[in-house]
């Protein structure tokens, strides 16, 4: 069987290996993940995944205030608009009014 070989320790390419040498392989993988993922690490995970959770909730609370605060300033907003509008309307009635006395005034006063 041919390998490439990095260091005399470690194989690093299994050409064509046999279910052994890939049942092998595999155990030491498993063995490093066994190592690796030692006591209390599976408490630690769960501790951050509430942690998430919690920090979600929050989220979706602090968006649920935001999205309602916007929904009142869109109607105060269109309230707003509605507003300028009319005294636009108002404002040319009375340029229009003060046009008309400005108009009747006898010349030459002032």
């Amino acid at each position: 069987m041919s390998r490439g070989i990095l260091s005399e320790d470690v194989v690093t390419v299994a050409g064509m290996a046999t279910a052994e040498d890939r049942v092998g392989l595999l155990e030491m993988r498993v063995k490093t993940l066994e190592t690796w993922a030692g006591p209390g690490q599976t408490e630690a995970l769960a501790e951050g995944q509430r942690a998430i959770r919690a920090d979600l909730a929050r989220l979706r609370a602090d968006l649920l205030k935001i999205q309602k605060s916007q929904d009142r300033h869109s109607r105060l907003l269109g309230r707003l608009t509605s507003d300028v509008d009319e005294l636009r309307s108002d404002m040319t009635e009375v340029k229009g009014t003060l046009q008309e006395i400005l108009r009747r005034l006898p010349p030459g006063t002032g």
